[in-house]
């Protein structure tokens, strides 16, 4: 009986945490897109003045582009970065 309830529980832990890792990754998303479509407006007026040698301008697009890259890489790559993630069906349970 309480082996039963254990597994049981286990089995829902597992599903919530799984569902908070693909949330959490999904929103991380949503933050990259957010951030690329707020720096699509301001790309050309950051590309010049990085080429005229402005520093500030090439430091925020700089740091714009790595947090856009950040965002899409742990989408791309979430089964690595959250182990509920990954898919691997010899090892789950049937209750």
């Amino acid at each position: 009986m309480g082996t039963r309830w254990i597994s049981t529980w286990r089995a829902r832990w597992m599903r919530v945490k799984r569902g908070g890792e693909l949330g959490f990754s999904g929103l991380l998303l949503v933050v990259g897109i957010l951030l690329s479509l707020a720096l699509l407006p301001e790309l050309p007026g950051l590309v010049r003045g990085t080429l005229a040698g402005d520093g500030e301008a090439a430091r925020t697009l700089f740091v714009c582009a790595a947090g856009i890259a950040v965002c899409m890489l742990q989408w791309r790559w979430r089964a690595a970065i959250y182990p509920q993630l990954r898919r691997d069906t010899s090892q789950e349970e049937t209750p």
